[in-house]
């Protein structure tokens, strides 16, 4: 969770931005009311601070003395204030501020929580700003930057498109339209044969375009065009706008994918992405193993415990799953206390010491000590196939006629093809 230092003297502002954060946001919020508190808090080791959020007018720093505090703290300061002076304004964002915001309506609020969260979530966020122009290719990283993305730059395509497999999180490219030599129109293709619009931002830039080639540029795959000559607040409000769209998507995409529960894939994501795994091991002639898990006695736990307890061994052993899994393996729950693991990449051997593990991990949760313990001693049943069969679905129902068979031999034990 995120830090947010909040050096507000009002107390009604105080208690509503703090809601507002805390809430809304899901932020851990350190407010304080004057600038000397605010430096006894950046002072204190024992604080990491990600965004501060402060008013300009202060008992101890009436003239906005607090944003030369914070951004020498190196923290990202968004001014949320009641007091509007255009001079004053140009100057802190020439200083280098995020935002300047009034407190002059319910929708300005919403705003500044909004902004903290995305600039708390940009620090993960890579973007890449490819433009022949040195100056304008510095500007817009710069702009970049003071949102908290990390920020890579190319002067021409060729070098763009070498670094597309660098860059570990790239999900924002702000591209010049045109450029010697070749046109975005080139890259923006190149970009959406890799990554399509739910997954990366691509926004188109230029000095001279007319309304034909943005029309253009957007129909070929853009997810929005600016001149050169916007503002920098309106070039910044349709990035995070951008962005904000594709967490959205993103997180569209967890409910469909995720099991509510665990976190875990379910059945739908295990026969579209885990399907994909598996028929990649399978055509590279590697090992394609599918185990089949299930609870012992589960309905047992529900019925002597109650419905909360048997939730609470099921994510508890979802956990552990997520957390034994090889890096390759691809865990799901399949519904109730059924799960299964597509293993890719894996012998046998090193396939049944997982799964050994993984019914140790139970015993121990389940076990005196253990975190369930209230619950009793709970145990696995696991079959797993032979990494023979052609299609996920055969590698599933050979994995199920083993998990019978780890049954029928009393529970508590992994039975292998």
């Amino acid at each position: 969770m995120g830090q947010v230092l909040l050096v507000e003297d009002t107390p009604f502002f105080e208690r509503v931005i703090k809601r507002q954060l805390t809430v809304s946001a899901g932020l851990d919020v350190i407010s304080v009311p004057t600038r000397a508190d605010a430096e006894r808090v950046l002072a204190d080791p024992g604080i990491v601070l990600d965004v501060a959020l402060v008013d300009l007018t202060l008992p101890d720093a009436p003239d906005g003395e607090i944003v030369d505090v914070t951004m020498a703290a190196g923290l990202p300061t968004i001014v949320f204030s009641g007091r509007f002076d255009e001079r004053l304004r140009d100057t802190l964002l020439a200083k280098g501020v995020v935002d300047y915001i009034l407190k002059d309506n319910a929708s300005s609020l919403a705003y500044v929580g909004t902004l903290v969260q995305r600039v708390y979530a940009n620090r993960n966020i890579d973007a890449l700003v490819v433009d022949d122009s040195r100056v304008d290719l510095e500007i817009v990283a710069r702009r970049l930057r003071l949102y908290q993305l990390n920020v890579h730059t190319a002067s021409d395509h060729g070098t763009a498109l070498a670094m597309l497999d660098t860059i570990p999180n790239l999900r924002l490219v702000v591209l010049d339209y045109l450029m010697p030599r070749t046109d975005g129109f080139e890259l923006l293709r190149s970009l959406r044969a890799r990554h399509g619009m739910h997954e990366m931002a691509v926004i188109g830039l230029s000095g001279q375009a007319g309304p034909e080639i943005i029309a253009r540029f957007l129909k070929s795959g853009a997810n929005d065009f600016l001149p050169k000559s916007c503002t920098p607040e309106e070039f910044m409000l349709r990035i995070s706008q951008n962005l904000d769209t594709l967490d959205r998507i993103q997180a569209l995409a967890d409910m469909a994918h995720r099991d509510a529960l665990t976190g875990l894939s379910n059945r739908r994501h295990l026969f579209s992405q885990g399907r994909g795994i598996f028929d990649t091991a399978r055509h590279k002639g590697a090992g394609a193993r599918v185990a089949s898990i299930d609870i012992d006695r589960f309905k047992s736990v529900n019925d002597t415990h109650g419905h909360e307890a048997g939730d609470a061994l099921i994510r508890a052993f979802g956990r552990a799953l997520a957390e034994c899994c090889p890096p390759q393996a691809f865990p799901a729950r399949l519904g109730g206390d059924e799960f299964c693991v597509v293993l890719p990449d894996l012998d046998h051997a090193a396939c049944t010491r997982f799964l050994d593990a993984l019914r140790l991990s139970m015993n121990t949760l389940t076990g005196p000590g253990g975190t369930l313990s209230r619950i009793g001693p709970v145990t696995l049943s696991i079959g797993l196939n032979d990494g023979t069969a052609d299609t996920l679905e055969d590698a599933l129902h050979a994995a199920d006629i083993q998990l019978y068979a780890a049954k029928s031999a009393g529970r508590d034990c992994v039975v292998a093809s």
